[in-house]
């Protein structure tokens, strides 16, 4: 617990971003796991992946030029901006009712959140200078995050009644107007010294140093994780069309429950990490249990509640580990100043968001819907490649 509130303890400015990560998080995670169902019912399957394909190239293209957007208006600014495009197309969605607007506004939403969160990044490396904490402070910051993505399934739950949709996302939508008075403290952190990347040195310096090249495999093979997750789960456990059926009250609880290992794993994860193990350990541990867990979805088609809330807790156990680790590693490889490694790194999430719908539906050609999980859970054991060809921190 001392260890959990240090971070508390380093500046008033570090406390604001964790309230404001409190926020941002509520934002998301409201909306997250339901997108993909609530597109379904505009788009095809095949649609909805080529939306998320969309989207995520131009969220590509833009951390790519962030640090120079950084540059030009600013890290403050550049928030704002964010929050109230976020805010627009957020609200977009819970009113719209045109099938190009809804798209459109899906696109403005997935490439602007990505573009919040790299800000969260930069706020908090930039008053964050001790490495001997940063294990400590980033496992705090997500375990902060991911406190409110346990209690949000629930909330879910309780606003998405008959399937309308709306009322979670004007939700969703409300969380951003305290996130905007609470960024307005953060008007006087300094603007970094920002590295723009260039693509070419950019990706030389990851393949020249093997532990930053390891540890974005490592995190791009758990972001694929998460894409996959958040598209084709929630589809798969709703719709009846795939077997399995279970209402969104009980989906609701049920991913409360799968998100509970990060609540109960980061935190003692990124001490041990700075204490006495290493990420290394944690890292291979995790991918494991990702993989082997995932395979076996593939392989249960009964409307069991209970064993689909324990399969999928498992899955959590591993990508808790993965997490906090993946993050603990990078941030004690750079500095705030190596913005240009830092977008890069952060690429890992629209890129994963491109590959993953790429991956279903080159699989849907010649497999069942259910069988797709097998391709990822593949993936998840082959990470164990690049976590144990990291050079540990301890």
């Amino acid at each position: 617990m001392h260890r959990l509130l240090l971070p508390f303890k380093q500046s008033r400015l570090l406390n604001t971003i964790f309230l404001s990560n409190i926020f941002i998080t509520f934002h998301y995670a409201l909306i997250i796991y339901v997108n993909s169902t609530f597109l379904n019912n505009f788009f095809s399957e095949t649609q909805v992946s080529a939306l998320y394909i969309i989207g995520s190239i131009i969220n590509t293209i833009l951390l790519i030029y962030a640090s120079k957007i950084l540059e030009k208006i600013g890290i403050y600014k550049f928030a704002i901006y964010c929050i109230l495009m976020e805010f627009l197309a957020t609200l977009g969605l819970a009113v719209s009712t045109t099938t190009f607007l809804i798209g459109l506004y899906f696109l403005i939403h997935l490439t602007t959140i990505s573009l919040l969160f790299f800000n969260m990044d930069m706020f908090i490396e930039d008053v964050s200078k001790d490495d001997s904490l940063t294990g400590s402070i980033r496992a705090t910051y997500l375990t902060v995050a991911n406190i409110v993505f346990v209690i949000s399934p629930s909330l879910v739950a309780l606003l998405l009644f008959n399937n309308i949709y709306s009322f979670v996302y004007i939700a969703s939508c409300l969380f951003l107007i305290p996130l905007y008075y609470f960024f307005r403290r953060l008007k006087g952190v300094k603007n970094p010294v920002v590295q723009h990347i260039r693509i070419k040195e950019t990706l030389s310096e990851y393949i020249k140093n093997k532990n930053l090249y390891n540890i974005f495999i490592s995190n791009f093979l758990l972001q694929l994780f998460y894409a996959y997750m958040v598209i084709y789960v929630p589809t798969y456990l709703h719709l009846e069309i795939y077997h399995i059926g279970f209402s969104w009250s009980e989906i609701g609880i049920m991913f409360t429950i799968m998100l509970l290992p990060f609540v109960f794993f980061e935190l003692p994860v990124g001490e041990m990490a700075d204490d006495k193990y290493g990420e290394k350990e944690f890292l291979t541990v995790g991918f494991i249990i990702m993989g082997l867990s995932t395979l076996f979805i593939s392989f249960l088609t009964v409307k069991v509640f209970w064993i689909w809330a324990i399969l999928l807790f498992i899955t959590r156990i591993g990508a808790s580990f993965v997490e906090i680790s993946s993050e603990s590693y990078f941030f004690k490889q750079v500095n705030p100043e190596k913005s240009d490694v830092i977008s890069f790194f952060r690429i890992t999430r629209p890129l994963s968001f491109i590959i993953a719908p790429l991956l279903a539906i080159l699989t849907l050609q010649f497999i069942p819907f259910q069988y797709i999980f097998i391709i990822i859970g593949s993936l998840m054991i082959l990470g164990t490649k690049y976590s144990l060809a990291l050079n540990d921190t301890k």
